[in-house]
């Protein structure tokens, strides 16, 4: 696994599993995000990952950067 997102994991309490399943991610996958002590990669084909706290891999919905209605100038 890439290593660039590493930063990202600095302040979140990973579980053993969670470290042992990401040790063991290919170097095609990428640390993106952390989230609620989860920490999201995205693979190869683009994919976002959820590593869940027993170690398996979650399939995660993408969720678009969308702009509030409340902030739309018109």
């Amino acid at each position: 696994m890439s290593v660039s997102g590493t930063h990202l994991l600095r302040h979140q309490l990973l579980t053993q599993r969670q470290i042992r399943c990401m040790e063991k991610l290919p170097d095609d996958h990428t640390l993106v995000s952390a989230r609620n002590g989860a920490p999201i990669v995205r693979g190869p084909d683009g994919q976002l990952l959820r590593v869940q706290p027993d170690g398996r891999l979650a399939a995660t919905i993408s969720v678009e950067r969308v702009q509030s209605y409340l902030h739309v100038h018109g």
